[in-house]
């Protein structure tokens, strides 16, 4: 799942020195869950998980990606921010390395809470679109560009692109990266970055764009 693509009332992008890269800090997660929150609150699938009004849609969403964050997190898988001179995450990104195994722990007792949050119709639809979602993936051995969002107020200012090339750097040259979008206007947007579109298909009923971005072609086999 990917949301950045912003309005045009944004304003220009900042110089260089005004963001950093940085690995995603424990600290971080209910900030980054709540930016994920605003990123997603218009997505066509997170809407099609969750009808609620926005508001509503938007708080539902922050409790989900909480959880989301802390699995992600507690099972060792490489995600990023960006943020700002004073450390606040103007946007992040969550990966998935092949082979890779997710720690079998979790914060189990933090998950019931969330899930009271939430709500049980909402959890089993946004289990159902995770079962869609995996099983479009390709077969082979692949680098998962996860879940990537901005902040609302921070779009179209190289956030995002930062947040690419960050996994993109970090990825095995012998794999390609794989990953999504239920936003059609997000699809020129990697196809900068090298993906190139994969098919389609459906999930809840809205339509999701698969994008693959090759190994290097010089990379040795995949062990």
């Amino acid at each position: 799942m990917h949301s950045f693509t912003v309005s045009k009332r944004s304003t220009l992008p900042p110089t260089g020195d005004e963001v950093v890269a940085a690995v995603l800090r424990w600290e971080d997660e209910r900030r980054v869950a709540a930016l994920l929150a605003r990123a997603f609150v218009d997505d066509p699938l997170v809407i099609a998980i969750c009808d609620a009004p926005a508001p509503q849609r938007q708080e539902r969403m922050r409790w989900s990606f909480r959880v989301a964050v802390r699995s992600h997190w507690l099972g060792r898988q490489p995600a990023w921010t960006v943020v700002d001179a004073g450390g606040t995450p103007l946007g992040v990104v969550l990966a998935t390395r092949s082979r890779l195994s997710v720690q079998p722990h979790s914060d189990l007792l933090f998950t019931l809470r969330g899930l009271r949050h939430i709500g049980v119709r909402l959890a089993l639809r946004g289990l159902k679109a995770a079962q869609v979602i995996a099983s479009q993936a390709p077969p082979e051995p692949f680098t998962y560009l996860r879940t990537l969002g901005v902040d609302p107020q921070h779009q179209r200012r190289g956030v995002g692109s930062r947040l690419v090339e960050q996994v993109l750097r970090s990825a095995p040259p012998a794999l390609p990266v794989y990953l999504e979008t239920a936003k059609e206007q997000n699809v020129p947007f990697y196809v900068r970055h090298g993906f190139m579109p994969a098919g389609e298909f459906e999930c809840l009923g809205v339509p999701v764009w698969r994008l693959l971005r090759p190994a290097a072609a010089d990379s040795a086999a995949v062990p």
